[in-house]
Protein backbone atom coordinates (compact mmCIF):
# COMPACT_ATOMS: atom_id res chain seq x y z
CA UNK A 1 0.00 0.00 0.00
CA UNK A 2 0.96 3.78 -0.65
CA UNK A 3 0.03 6.91 0.87
CA UNK A 4 0.61 9.71 -1.19
CA UNK A 5 -0.61 12.60 0.45
CA UNK A 6 -2.88 15.01 2.41
CA UNK A 7 -6.23 14.74 0.36
CA UNK A 8 -8.75 16.40 1.94
CA UNK A 9 -9.67 18.11 5.50
CA UNK A 10 -13.26 18.31 6.55
CA UNK A 11 -14.12 21.05 9.02
CA UNK A 12 -17.47 21.31 11.39
CA UNK A 13 -17.74 25.02 12.13
CA UNK A 14 -19.99 26.78 14.50
CA UNK A 15 -19.79 30.16 12.02
CA UNK A 16 -19.92 29.37 8.59
CA UNK A 17 -19.34 32.76 7.37
CA UNK A 18 -16.16 33.83 9.21
CA UNK A 19 -15.40 30.05 8.17
CA UNK A 20 -15.91 31.20 4.61
CA UNK A 21 -14.50 34.41 4.47
CA UNK A 22 -11.22 33.20 6.45
CA UNK A 23 -10.50 30.56 3.29
CA UNK A 24 -11.26 33.36 0.88
CA UNK A 25 -8.91 35.71 2.14
CA UNK A 26 -6.34 33.01 2.85
CA UNK A 27 -6.57 32.30 -0.68
CA UNK A 28 -8.22 29.17 -1.86
CA UNK A 29 -10.45 28.90 -4.89
CA UNK A 30 -14.33 28.55 -3.64
CA UNK A 31 -15.75 26.44 -5.97
CA UNK A 32 -19.19 25.83 -4.25
CA UNK A 33 -20.99 27.67 -1.40
CA UNK A 34 -24.54 27.11 -0.13
CA UNK A 35 -26.20 26.92 3.30
CA UNK A 36 -24.64 23.98 4.75
CA UNK A 37 -21.72 24.70 3.89
CA UNK A 38 -18.56 25.23 1.08
CA UNK A 39 -16.06 23.59 -0.81
CA UNK A 40 -12.36 24.77 -1.63
CA UNK A 41 -10.71 23.47 -4.69
CA UNK A 42 -6.38 24.12 -4.46
CA UNK A 43 -4.35 23.66 -8.00
CA UNK A 44 -3.26 20.35 -6.52
CA UNK A 45 -6.51 18.66 -6.83
CA UNK A 46 -6.82 18.49 -2.79
CA UNK A 47 -10.20 20.13 -1.24
CA UNK A 48 -10.87 21.77 1.94
CA UNK A 49 -14.47 21.46 2.98
CA UNK A 50 -16.75 23.59 5.80
CA UNK A 51 -19.79 22.02 7.08
CA UNK A 52 -21.97 23.08 9.97
CA UNK A 53 -21.02 21.86 13.29
CA UNK A 54 -24.25 20.41 13.80
CA UNK A 55 -24.36 18.13 10.32
CA UNK A 56 -25.11 14.77 11.31
CA UNK A 57 -23.11 13.36 8.85
CA UNK A 58 -20.00 14.75 10.43
CA UNK A 59 -18.18 12.17 12.06
CA UNK A 60 -18.10 12.82 16.30
CA UNK A 61 -15.59 15.56 16.60
CA UNK A 62 -12.61 14.99 19.18
CA UNK A 63 -12.63 18.33 20.72
CA UNK A 64 -14.85 20.87 21.41
CA UNK A 65 -15.89 23.82 19.13
CA UNK A 66 -15.28 24.52 15.45
CA UNK A 67 -12.47 21.59 14.75
CA UNK A 68 -11.61 18.99 11.63
CA UNK A 69 -14.03 16.17 12.12
CA UNK A 70 -11.97 14.39 9.38
CA UNK A 71 -8.87 13.79 7.10
CA UNK A 72 -8.53 12.11 4.07
CA UNK A 73 -5.42 10.76 2.93
CA UNK A 74 -5.22 9.93 -0.67
CA UNK A 75 -4.12 7.07 -1.85
CA UNK A 76 -1.48 5.75 -5.51
CA UNK A 77 -4.27 3.45 -6.41
CA UNK A 78 -7.24 0.68 -5.82
CA UNK A 79 -5.17 -2.07 -4.74
CA UNK A 80 -3.81 0.19 -1.98
CA UNK A 81 -7.33 1.35 -1.04
CA UNK A 82 -8.12 -2.33 -0.67
CA UNK A 83 -4.95 -2.84 1.42
CA UNK A 84 -5.61 -0.63 3.82
CA UNK A 85 -9.02 -1.57 4.31
CA UNK A 86 -7.85 -4.90 4.55
CA UNK A 87 -5.18 -3.98 6.75
CA UNK A 88 -7.76 -2.00 9.21
CA UNK A 89 -10.48 -4.34 9.28
CA UNK A 90 -8.16 -6.65 11.66
CA UNK A 91 -9.50 -4.75 14.86
CA UNK A 92 -12.39 -1.94 13.78
CA UNK A 93 -15.25 -1.36 11.41
CA UNK A 94 -14.20 -0.09 8.52
CA UNK A 95 -17.24 1.43 5.90
CA UNK A 96 -16.86 2.44 2.32
CA UNK A 97 -18.66 5.19 1.13
CA UNK A 98 -20.44 5.30 -2.42
CA UNK A 99 -17.77 6.75 -4.28
CA UNK A 100 -15.49 3.95 -2.92
CA UNK A 101 -13.76 5.77 -0.14
CA UNK A 102 -12.74 3.84 3.29
CA UNK A 103 -13.85 5.48 6.94
CA UNK A 104 -12.31 4.32 9.64
CA UNK A 105 -10.63 6.10 13.35
CA UNK A 106 -6.60 6.37 14.94
CA UNK A 107 -6.03 5.03 18.04
CA UNK A 108 -6.81 8.29 19.98
CA UNK A 109 -9.98 8.85 17.74
CA UNK A 110 -9.50 11.07 14.94
CA UNK A 111 -11.69 10.11 11.80
CA UNK A 112 -10.13 8.94 8.93
CA UNK A 113 -10.50 8.71 5.69
CA UNK A 114 -8.57 7.13 2.39
CA UNK A 115 -9.74 7.81 -1.14
CA UNK A 116 -7.46 6.81 -4.79
CA UNK A 117 -5.34 10.44 -5.10
CA UNK A 118 -5.63 12.19 -8.28
CA UNK A 119 -2.81 14.40 -8.86
CA UNK A 120 -2.03 17.71 -10.46
CA UNK A 121 0.82 18.34 -10.85
CA UNK A 122 2.22 22.11 -9.76
CA UNK A 123 5.23 23.96 -8.62
CA UNK A 124 6.11 27.67 -8.34
CA UNK A 125 6.78 30.47 -11.14
CA UNK A 126 10.36 30.80 -11.35
CA UNK A 127 11.01 34.56 -10.19
CA UNK A 128 13.43 36.16 -12.90
CA UNK A 129 15.76 38.35 -12.22
CA UNK A 130 17.81 40.14 -14.46
CA UNK A 131 18.28 42.51 -16.88
CA UNK A 132 15.31 44.03 -18.31
CA UNK A 133 13.00 41.27 -15.73
CA UNK A 134 12.21 44.03 -12.51
CA UNK A 135 10.87 42.16 -9.76
CA UNK A 136 6.92 43.14 -9.20
CA UNK A 137 5.15 41.82 -6.61
CA UNK A 138 1.61 39.92 -6.74
CA UNK A 139 -1.18 41.25 -4.73
CA UNK A 140 -2.71 38.04 -3.71
CA UNK A 141 -1.44 35.03 -3.37
CA UNK A 142 -2.68 31.73 -3.94
CA UNK A 143 -1.71 28.15 -2.28
CA UNK A 144 -0.67 25.20 -4.64
CA UNK A 145 -0.93 22.98 -2.15
CA UNK A 146 -1.72 21.02 1.37
CA UNK A 147 1.64 19.87 2.79
CA UNK A 148 0.76 18.76 6.05
CA UNK A 149 -1.85 18.13 8.76
CA UNK A 150 -0.53 18.52 12.55
CA UNK A 151 -2.71 17.24 15.49
CA UNK A 152 -2.33 17.11 19.44
CA UNK A 153 -2.44 13.70 20.80
CA UNK A 154 -3.07 12.51 23.96
CA UNK A 155 0.65 11.66 25.72
CA UNK A 156 -1.00 8.17 26.97
CA UNK A 157 -1.45 7.54 23.01
CA UNK A 158 1.30 8.89 21.04
CA UNK A 159 3.39 6.04 21.02
CA UNK A 160 0.42 3.68 19.68
CA UNK A 161 -0.68 6.34 17.53
CA UNK A 162 2.69 6.83 15.97
CA UNK A 163 3.26 3.01 15.87
CA UNK A 164 -0.33 2.87 13.83
CA UNK A 165 0.59 5.52 11.49
CA UNK A 166 4.12 4.08 10.55
CA UNK A 167 3.08 0.26 11.32
CA UNK A 168 0.23 -0.04 9.59
CA UNK A 169 -0.09 2.48 7.19
CA UNK A 170 3.54 2.63 5.58
CA UNK A 171 4.29 6.34 6.86
CA UNK A 172 7.85 6.85 7.42
CA UNK A 173 9.54 8.60 10.44
CA UNK A 174 11.53 11.27 9.80
CA UNK A 175 12.63 13.15 13.22
CA UNK A 176 10.77 12.80 16.65
CA UNK A 177 11.39 14.26 19.91
CA UNK A 178 11.07 12.19 22.73
CA UNK A 179 8.34 12.68 25.10
CA UNK A 180 6.84 15.40 22.67
CA UNK A 181 6.06 14.35 19.43
CA UNK A 182 6.93 12.76 15.32
CA UNK A 183 7.35 14.15 12.33
CA UNK A 184 6.11 11.44 9.83
CA UNK A 185 5.99 11.63 5.70
CA UNK A 186 3.95 9.54 3.55
CA UNK A 187 5.27 6.66 1.92
CA UNK A 188 4.89 7.83 -1.60
CA UNK A 189 6.02 11.90 -0.73
CA UNK A 190 9.49 13.30 0.28
CA UNK A 191 8.17 15.95 2.28
CA UNK A 192 9.97 16.38 5.63
CA UNK A 193 6.23 15.46 7.27
CA UNK A 194 2.77 14.97 6.01
CA UNK A 195 1.66 14.33 9.33
CA UNK A 196 2.66 15.51 12.78
CA UNK A 197 1.52 14.43 15.94
CA UNK A 198 2.24 16.65 18.98
CA UNK A 199 1.62 15.14 22.48
CA UNK A 200 1.17 17.95 25.20
CA UNK A 201 -0.20 16.16 28.56
CA UNK A 202 -3.17 14.64 27.56
CA UNK A 203 -4.60 17.23 25.39
CA UNK A 204 -6.72 15.95 21.87
CA UNK A 205 -7.20 17.97 19.08
CA UNK A 206 -6.51 19.62 15.57
CA UNK A 207 -2.91 22.12 15.84
CA UNK A 208 -2.84 23.65 12.02
CA UNK A 209 -3.02 22.68 8.28
CA UNK A 210 -0.19 23.82 6.53
CA UNK A 211 -0.52 25.62 2.69
CA UNK A 212 2.28 25.57 0.49
CA UNK A 213 3.69 28.82 -1.31
CA UNK A 214 5.94 30.20 -3.90
CA UNK A 215 8.67 31.56 -1.77
CA UNK A 216 9.61 33.91 1.29
CA UNK A 217 7.87 36.84 -0.69
CA UNK A 218 4.33 34.84 -1.17
CA UNK A 219 4.52 34.11 2.57
CA UNK A 220 5.05 38.20 3.42
CA UNK A 221 2.80 39.52 1.02
CA UNK A 222 -0.09 36.64 2.01
CA UNK A 223 0.34 37.20 5.77
CA UNK A 224 0.21 40.98 5.53
CA UNK A 225 -2.85 40.77 3.44
CA UNK A 226 -4.34 38.35 5.66
CA UNK A 227 -3.36 41.06 8.99
CA UNK A 228 -5.00 43.98 6.85
CA UNK A 229 -8.62 42.18 6.57
CA UNK A 230 -8.65 41.38 10.02
CA UNK A 231 -7.17 37.98 10.81
CA UNK A 232 -5.23 37.42 13.74
CA UNK A 233 -1.40 36.26 13.22
CA UNK A 234 -0.07 33.72 16.24
CA UNK A 235 3.46 33.65 15.22
CA UNK A 236 5.88 35.59 13.28
CA UNK A 237 7.28 34.82 10.25
CA UNK A 238 10.06 32.72 10.67
CA UNK A 239 11.97 29.35 9.51
CA UNK A 240 11.26 26.71 11.43
CA UNK A 241 14.32 24.15 13.08
CA UNK A 242 12.85 20.92 11.91
CA UNK A 243 11.73 20.57 8.44
CA UNK A 244 13.67 24.04 8.43
CA UNK A 245 10.57 25.40 6.34
CA UNK A 246 9.73 28.89 6.08
CA UNK A 247 6.46 29.96 7.75
CA UNK A 248 4.18 32.43 9.10
CA UNK A 249 0.61 31.18 10.98
CA UNK A 250 -2.65 32.55 11.41
CA UNK A 251 -5.66 31.63 13.76
CA UNK A 252 -8.42 29.91 11.58
CA UNK A 253 -12.31 30.54 12.95
CA UNK A 254 -12.85 27.06 11.22
CA UNK A 255 -10.26 25.54 14.21
CA UNK A 256 -6.91 25.45 15.02
CA UNK A 257 -4.39 27.49 12.61
CA UNK A 258 -3.18 27.48 9.21
CA UNK A 259 0.23 27.99 7.95
CA UNK A 260 1.56 29.45 4.64
CA UNK A 261 4.91 27.58 4.47
CA UNK A 262 7.34 27.12 1.39
CA UNK A 263 10.70 25.54 1.19
CA UNK A 264 10.73 22.50 3.18
CA UNK A 265 13.56 19.50 3.72
CA UNK A 266 12.92 16.78 1.46
CA UNK A 267 14.11 13.33 1.76
CA UNK A 268 14.09 9.77 0.02
CA UNK A 269 14.20 6.15 1.39
CA UNK A 270 18.18 6.34 2.49
CA UNK A 271 17.17 8.81 5.16
CA UNK A 272 17.56 7.57 8.87
CA UNK A 273 15.22 9.28 11.22
CA UNK A 274 16.61 11.85 13.38
CA UNK A 275 15.65 11.17 17.56
CA UNK A 276 15.84 14.32 19.78
CA UNK A 277 16.36 13.69 23.32
CA UNK A 278 15.52 17.35 23.67
CA UNK A 279 13.86 19.88 21.75
CA UNK A 280 16.13 21.68 18.95
CA UNK A 281 13.44 24.56 19.16
CA UNK A 282 11.27 25.93 17.31
CA UNK A 283 12.47 28.49 14.37
CA UNK A 284 16.27 29.34 13.42
CA UNK A 285 14.63 32.72 13.95
CA UNK A 286 11.71 34.95 14.02
CA UNK A 287 11.02 38.23 12.41
CA UNK A 288 10.68 40.63 15.29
Amino acid sequence: MKIMRVESLTYGVEDLDAGTRYYDDWGLPRVDHGRHGADYLLPSGQTIKLRVASDASLPTPVEAGSTVREIVWGVEDSASLDAIGAELSRDQKVERDAEGGLHARDPWGMALAFRVSRPVPVKPEPVQKGVNHPFWPVDRVRPMRIGHAVFFVPSSKLKATSEFYTGRLGFRLTESVQKFGDFMRCGGSSDHHNLFLIAVGEKAGFNHVAFELGNFDEIMIGGKFMEVQGWKATTKPGRHIMGSNLFWYFQNPSGGNTEYFADMDVFDDSWQPRIHEKNPGYAHWMVS
